[in-house]
């Protein structure tokens, strides 16, 4: 303990190190984009299942969206709702360019999300497709943000989300401070081409780079997956990935007070380890392993059993973890969010172990 906690520390603040990097230069790169000249066509993507209680402030938020008319669409598709959505939709003639699909077949091998969202991709009339989910508020000048960041070279763009209980609710929440983690791990992914993960709620991508990639070949059968596992068969297609941190571009995302609901998508989440590629897998035993030793040498510290190698080692990890976090949190204007730092140094480590382990050998319920 006394020689590999150290050691391990040292890699991992290396790693810390190297990711930070990475968002820099992405953000960089995304911030000397210039303005274009022309509206490219777009097509806006939004599977929904059973949420009619979302969808007003959905369309409403479309509604304002500051962009030519004539320039985007927005493909809507009602998959297999039973709770007034269809009816509820079949009323709204007030958001301009919506395409409604109500979908209540069954497409094998595709299942769940991916199926609604391959009737969504096939009838696009637009390259660019832009994704977010029904539970989601997006700005007026989300497509003029899109439309600058996805150059002519570009063909994938992630952005940030940021959660809320209620549409006018507070974002000083833990759970927003380890989303902010998650997107710095993303951002670095895209910056050197390996991607760790990514979110499908503000997302863009090419159409040609996803039927060239194959689609959800390979992983329609998987519930979940639809902006990671898809992102890692499309990377070695895409030309160029973009960050864009910007709030002009930052979706909100209500996710509820159901907290059985929030604990099965974190199963869902982490049942897809078995899918990833050998060196993910690997990097996720490799933090699984130092959050376990974290533990043991926390526990050493407060019984007094520890060595001063030890304690340098925890205030390590706790320099290299802050200046990350910070670093990203600062770029999505949510540098507030830190001071929730000294609470999630001492959670995240535990939910990322139980959720590894509870996603790996467990079951979940989704919609």
């Amino acid at each position: 303990m006394k020689r590999v906690f150290p050691l391990l520390t040292l890699l991992y603040s290396a790693f810390l190190i190297w990711l930070k990097r990475g968002v820099h230069k992405i953000i960089l790169e995304d911030k000397k984009k210039v303005v274009p000249e022309i509206f490219q066509e777009i097509s806006i993507i939004i599977p929904a299942r059973n949420e009619r209680t979302n969808l007003p402030n959905l369309l409403n938020s479309l509604t304002h969206l500051d962009y030519p008319e004539g320039k985007y669409e927005i493909i809507l598709i009602n998959d297999h709702s039973n709770d007034g959505s269809r009816e509820f939709l079949a009323t709204q003639n007030i958001v301009p360019n919506l395409k409604v699909i109500d979908f209540y077949t069954e497409t094998p091998p595709l299942i769940g999300k991916k199926a609604a969202l391959q009737q969504g991709i096939d009838e696009s009339r637009y390259d660019i497709l832009a994704f977010t989910d029904a539970d989601c508020l997006v700005p007026v000048s989300w497509l003029k943000e899109i439309n600058r960041s996805l150059d002519k070279d570009t063909d994938y763009l992630l952005s940030y989300s940021v959660l809320k209980r209620t549409k006018d609710g507070t974002i000083f929440r833990l759970k927003n401070f380890e989303r902010s983690v998650y997107y710095a791990l993303a951002a670095a992914g895209l910056y050197y081409k390996v991607p760790f993960t990514s979110s499908a709620c503000n997302m863009v991508y090419r159409k040609k780079v996803f039927y060239e990639s194959g689609g959800f070949e390979g992983i329609g059968h998987l519930r979940s997956g639809d902006d990671d596992l898809l992102l890692m068969k499309m990377m070695p297609k895409i030309r160029k990935a973009a960050y864009n941190p910007s709030s002009a571009m930052q979706v909100v995302s209500i996710d509820g007070t159901d907290r059985n609901k929030h604990h099965q998508t974190n199963i869902r989440r982490a049942s897809k380890f078995r899918y990833h590629p050998w060196w993910l897998k690997g990097l996720s035993a490799f933090v699984f392993i130092y959050f376990c030793l974290f533990y043991l040498a926390l526990w050493q510290v407060m019984s007094k059993k520890s060595t001063k190698t030890i304690q340098l080692s925890l205030f390590l990890k706790t320099i290299a973890e802050f200046a990350f976090s910070q670093s990203h949190l600062r770029q999505i204007s949510r540098s507030k969010l830190g001071f929730l730092y000294p609470v999630q140094i001492l959670i995240f480590p535990a939910q990322f172990i139980y959720y590894a382990v509870r996603g790996t050998v467990g079951k979940y319920t989704w919609k």
